[in-house]
């Protein structure tokens, strides 16, 4: 064998044994669970932010993947060896320039760059997290030795925690607060329930039949104070545990109405308020009988607790093509600026007593609002100080009721 036989077999050996130390890394490389590349960065536009963000003019090139990068990024090596800046493409609008701020950073102080952010891959968002460390060639070029992660199932474990810990925390103060409630409110009509009952115990034989009449109507008056107070705290309960039945159908809002009024009525007679519902023309709604009827209880009952003797509360209800809104109003004592966003704020514990002393919790508005949410409708409040307020929800049309 001649010399030039000897050097041909010898780099065939040699070339032999560098292949079967590639496949060997390969092999190594692609057994990974997790992305693993090598890219390089070219000195003399590495530094230009707007190339990181367009994938024609990227400033660098893929030199290695393992098979998992390219199965997360769901991309074969010839798409990158026609676009090394196809990644670009990918990262979620709103993240791009974070990506690309990052990576000017990293190449101009040479510095190890991390990154958490979104892709968008056949309409599916995935979230990734890259990591590495640069090497500084000789001709100025850097080189990115790094890992590509799928944290997909951390994301959205951290965002379902955090739905939950808001939930959690929700409970909780919904717990407090109804605590709170059974513990003062709730407290003083059975004080004057068992007190009234006592002196009538101890003075029965004694006492005439008006004063016994007398006694007996604050008794049962603080009773229904009480048992509404129960009835919204238990309404409160069921529907923040999602245990309240929803039964919408289609309903004629003035019987409705009459039957609230009618409940109310002693309650305006004894201030002397005049309560009035009126309509143009028949008003059909869309709504849960239980829950329209709560609604309305607790906004006309509202409504006369804060108007003075003498005054009006109205009801009015208007339909439009997309709905019903419906407005209780009053020419009461009014609602403070200050204090018109408090109303409807569960972390919010507002109420104020009214123009006869009566006393509330500010339940009934946050069960209102969460009734009204239920329907898909909205509610709010517009108020002058002295000069009234009205109360306004609206009830969407259900399909049925279109045609």
């Amino acid at each position: 064998m001649d010399h030039q036989d000897k050097v041909k077999n010898c780099q065939k050996e040699i070339a032999e044994a560098l292949q079967l130390k590639q496949d060997l890394y390969a092999d190594l490389a692609n057994a990974l669970p997790t992305g693993m590349y090598r890219l390089r960065v070219y000195r003399d536009v590495s530094l230009i932010e707007d190339k990181w963000s367009n994938s024609k003019e990227a400033p660098y090139f893929l030199e290695f993947a393992n098979d998992r990068f390219y199965e997360i990024l769901q991309l074969d090596k010839a798409t990158f060896d026609n676009n090394p800046g196809i990644m670009s493409d990918l990262i979620f609008e709103e993240d791009k320039a974070g990506f690309a701020r990052l990576n000017v950073e990293a190449n101009m102080h040479r510095i190890p760059f991390s990154w958490e952010g979104r892709l968008l891959i056949d309409d599916q968002i995935i979230w990734i997290h890259l990591k590495s460390i640069p090497r500084l060639m000789e001709n100025g070029d850097i080189i990115w030795t790094g890992t590509l992660d799928d944290i997909s199932l951390r994301k959205n474990t951290e965002k379902l925690i955090r739905s939950k810990n808001a939930q959690l925390q929700k409970l909780i103060s919904d717990k407090d607060y109804i605590m709170s409630v059974l513990a003062h409110d709730l407290k003083g009509p059975f004080n004057t329930i068992l007190g009234f009952l006592d002196l009538l115990i101890g003075n029965l034989r004694s006492f005439d039949i008006d004063e016994i009449e007398n006694h007996l109507g604050l008794v049962n008056n603080s009773a229904t104070k009480a048992f509404n107070l129960l009835e919204d705290i238990l309404l409160w309960a069921r529907s923040q545990s999602n245990n309240l039945n929803f039964e919408p159908k289609k309903l004629i809002f003035k019987p409705v109405c009459d039957k609230i009024l009618e409940i109310l009525n002693p309650n305006a007679q004894n201030k002397n308020i005049s309560v009035n519902y009126t309509e143009s023309e028949p008003i059909t709604v869309f709504a849960d009988t239980n829950m329209l009827n709560t609604i309305l209880r607790n906004l006309i009952s509202n409504a006369i607790k804060f108007t003075n003797d003498g005054g009006s509360v109205n009801i009015s209800a208007q339909q439009t093509g997309s709905g019903t809104t419906i407005t209780v109003s009053d020419n009461g004592v009014g609602i403070a600026p200050e204090m018109l966003q408090k109303l409807f704020d569960s972390k919010v514990a507002y109420s104020t007593t009214g123009t006869a002393r009566e006393k509330g919790t500010g339940l009934g508005l946050l069960i209102c609002k969460e009734f009204v949410n239920k329907h898909g409708g909205k509610i709010w409040v517009e108020s002058q100080l002295n000069k009234g307020s009205e109360f306004k929800f609206t009830l969407p049309l259900n399909e049925t009721l279109s045609t």
